[in-house]
């Protein structure tokens, strides 16, 4: 596998081989924007949730929104949805146990799961959580362009490859395809000789120790959606 510096190419490409015509999708997360608004031409139905009640009423893509934790009971029928997407939502999550087991009961057999999440162990990530909050809140202003209303703290309690496999798995999801992806190059902004010096930082580590995790995960077919504890 080369070395990919572009999650969002990556997701896009799960995106791409995930989404069916028709299908009905679930964001976790949604905030104010999206990117499955460029996909509505195969998306007949697209419901979001978050806690930030004010961001998911503004976002113009959905169909739905609804206030909701992640991590709590989601107001859904089993099977309701052919995708569930998260897009830098699992670091964030108090429970991702939890959380993992109703987004598998919401997901139809056969349906998949795609999410985009901080790499908790990559040795850049692991610097990153340890700076002050606000002094993130400048990086990712002056990198990603995020402003501050939208820097969450991360607890990141699925964060390491192995430990969100597991959890994904335990929850009855079976993986498809995991990629590892370069990304503390867009904290240099626009600065192109800062953005080269931080990839060239990145490519020698082994892939999974890279800052982001794009994944894809299935629910297979012959398993029973698996039921929240009450």
């Amino acid at each position: 596998m080369g070395f990919e510096m572009s999650h969002t190419e990556v997701e896009g490409r799960f995106l791409a081989e995930a989404l069916g015509e028709q299908a009905r999708v679930l964001e976790i997360g949604c905030g104010r924007r999206t990117r499955l608004a460029a996909r509505r031409d195969r998306i007949s139905f697209l419901v979001g949730v978050d806690v930030d009640e004010a961001a998911g009423r503004g976002n113009g893509a959905l169909d739905r929104f609804v206030v909701t934790d992640a991590c709590e009971r989601l107001p859904f029928d089993d099977a309701s949805f052919d995708l569930v997407y998260a897009n830098f939502v699992v670091e964030h999550l108090a429970a991702p146990a939890a959380a993992f087991r109703e987004w598998r009961r919401v997901l139809r057999t056969s349906g998949e799961l795609i999410l985009v999440t901080s790499n908790r162990a990559s040795p850049y990530v692991a610097a990153a959580a340890l700076l002050p909050h606000g002094l993130r809140v400048a990086l990712k202003r002056v990198g990603p362009g995020v402003v501050e209303r939208d820097v969450i703290p991360a607890v990141y309690r699925a964060n390491t490859p192995g430990r969100l496999r597991a959890l994904l798995e335990q929850a009855g999801f079976a993986p498809v395809a995991t990629v590892y992806v370069a990304t503390v190059h867009r904290y240099a902004g626009d600065r192109v000789r800062l953005s080269r010096l931080l990839g060239a930082l990145e490519r020698p580590l082994p892939p999974a120790l890279r800052s982001t995790i794009v994944a894809r995960y299935r629910a297979p077919a012959g398993t029973a959606e698996v039921s929240p504890r009450p």
